[in-house]
C-alpha cells in the first residue's frame, strides 16, 4: 500500500472534492432565495387590472387634450419646476403634476402647480424629493377636473426640457 492509501478518508482529496459540488449548489440556492425575497419588485400600480380596463378613458383624456390644443414644456432648475402651458382656450383650473417612478412605487409623488402669469406655472421640490428625483419617471399633467391629461416619460436629473402633448 502507498502512503496516501494509509491516510484517513478526511485527509484525502477526492472525498472533499465530491462533497464540495453539492455543497456549492446548496449555498448558491440559498443565496438566490435570499436575494429574490429581499429584492422583490413592487407593482407600480396596485390596481393594474382596473387600470387596464380603464385604458379607453385614458385615451379619451389624451384625445381631449389634443382637441383643445394643449401643449406644455416642463423644465427643472435646481429645485424648481417651471411649466409653460399653451392651449387654444385659456385654462383657469389649478394643475397637478404626477410623478410615477418607473420601478419603485414608494417614490411616487405629485406636485400642485401655482400659476404666475398666463400659461406659466411653477412648483418647488422639497429637499427629500430633490435627493430622490434620480431615475426614470412617468409624468402626468392634469387639471383639477381631470377632463384631460398629458403624459410623457423623463429621466432626471437633466437640463433638457420635457415636452408634453406632442
Amino acid at each position: 500500500m502507498t502512503e496516501q492509501d494509509k491516510q484517513p478518508w478526511y485527509k484525502q482529496f477526492w472525498p472533499w472534492f465530491l462533497i464540495s459540488i453539492p455543497l456549492a449548489s446548496i449555498i448558491g440556492g440559498i443565496s438566490m432565495i435570499i436575494i429574490s425575497i429581499d429584492g422583490a419588485d413592487t407593482l407600480v400600480k396596485e390596481d393594474y387590472y382596473k387600470e387596464g380596463l380603464a385604458i379607453n378613458k385614458q385615451f379619451d383624456k389624451l384625445r381631449r387634450a389634443k382637441s383643445l390644443g394643449i401643449k406644455a414644456e416642463l423644465t427643472l432648475t435646481d429645485n424648481k419646476f417651471m411649466l409653460n402651458l399653451n392651449s387654444e382656450q385659456p385654462i383657469t383650473e389649478s394643475l397637478t403634476l404626477e410623478f410615477s417612478h418607473a420601478t419603485i412605487k414608494s417614490k411616487d409623488f405629485s406636485l400642485s402647480l401655482q400659476q404666475t402669469t398666463n400659461g406659466q406655472y411653477f412648483s418647488y421640490l422639497t429637499p427629500e424629493q430633490l435627493t430622490a428625483i434620480n431615475g426614470k419617471w412617468y409624468i402626468t399633467l392634469y387639471p383639477y377636473s381631470e377632463q384631460w391629461h398629458l403624459k410623457n416619460h423623463w429621466r432626471l436629473p437633466t437640463k433638457t426640457a420635457l415636452l408634453l402633448g406632442q
